[in-house]
């Protein structure tokens, strides 16, 4: 047996124990909305999150948010944990090494890769891979110029690596500007972002014109929108992608008025992932799985009895301690393995 094909057949034994589909992994994003510690660190401002602070951010609190994160990210590929998960709003590596940790998890084996970001409220976005099917060969962030409007934001995070099967893959982490103001008057923030990551791909292209690229992320914006659709021209048909375009995979969702975040009755599809046109081939060993794509919104997820029933059960509603996981759904898609 030669040596790559020795090799897939220990990935496959090991997706079979960790996947759904033999043939498949999953690769999924999750904003698990204010994972932060309990201290205080002076240099952020995370006072809120502090036993000290309105919320009284206590030990007992945040052990209740791990637990909670860790029952929903163990059930997103059908009872089982992803392989691969972008996450944001964590506030450093410490919770995610206590997340990861959490027993749901532990047979995920996951190793983190996280580099602190510049923005005021100490929240960045990380990657959690399952360390049997990838090695990294290089993880570095790009800061998108806000300089205009005197302000900063998450750091983009890109991580390179290289799967068991011998494959390069590079996945791009991304939590864009808020619409905080408006989404129109905060618009240009977002479409900075754009251009950020739009350089970070043309980057990898120019090195590796077959390049197979992950991106994923809470963007604030919509598939439609114009940081997405115009900005980075994100291609919503995956035949019609072309060789150095992204193609959106939560298209098809948005036009179904679904979303991962709910504001004033309005789904929003804020959360998506994008993959490159080489997962789209239908000669490539990787390829994206259509209709793959998926919004994990399980009912013990939601919010019941309420003016906001049906929304995502968050940690706080206002001042309101709810216990709950997130204010937005986790998104995924699956990577299928051809022989």
């Amino acid at each position: 047996m030669n040596k790559s094909l020795y090799a897939l057949v220990i990935l496959l034994s090991i997706v079979s124990c960790n996947e759904t589909k033999v043939n498949s992994f999953t690769v999924a994003f999750y904003n698990v909305e204010n994972l932060f510690d309990t201290n205080d660190d002076p240099s952020t401002y995370d006072e809120q999150f502090t036993p000290a602070g309105d919320k009284k951010w206590d030990t007992e609190k945040y052990k209740t948010k791990l637990s909670n994160l860790a029952k929903v990210i163990s059930d997103i590929s059908e009872g089982r944990a992803p392989s691969f998960l972008g996450v944001c709003e964590i506030e450093n590596r410490t919770v995610l090494a206590d997340l990861a940790a959490e027993g749901l998890l532990k047979d995920a084996h996951y190793k983190i890769a996280h580099i602190e970001s510049p923005d005021e409220r100490g929240i960045d976005v990380a990657f959690l891979y399952d360390s049997r099917l990838f090695s990294i060969t290089n993880q570095e962030v790009t800061q998108p110029d806000l300089s205009m409007f005197n302000d900063k934001t998450r750091d983009i995070l890109h991580i390179d690596g290289t799967l068991i099967t011998g494959d390069r893959i590079h996945f791009i982490i991304n939590h864009w500007p808020s619409r905080g103001g408006g989404q129109r008057e905060s618009e240009p923030k977002r479409i900075q972002a754009a251009k950020a990551l739009a350089s970070i791909k043309d980057h990898i292209y120019s090195q590796e014109p077959e390049a197979i690229i992950i991106v994923m992320g809470d963007f604030n914006d919509e598939p439609s929108n114009n940081s997405i659709s115009k900005t980075l021209s994100v291609s919503c048909a995956s035949t019609a992608t072309a060789p150095k375009q992204l193609f959106n995979t939560f298209c098809d969702l948005e036009k179904q008025d679904k979303g991962s975040y709910k504001y004033r009755d309005h789904w929003d599809m804020l959360d998506q992932i994008m993959v490159s046109k080489s997962l789209v081939s239908e000669t490539s060993k990787l390829y994206f799985i259509t209709g793959s794509e998926a919004i994990k919104s399980d009912d013990w997820m939601q919010q019941h009895g309420n003016k906001y029933e049906g929304s995502p059960l968050r940690t706080f509603g206002g001042p309101n301690y709810l216990a709950g996981y997130s204010d937005h759904f986790p998104v995924s898609i699956q990577i299928g393995l051809r022989p």
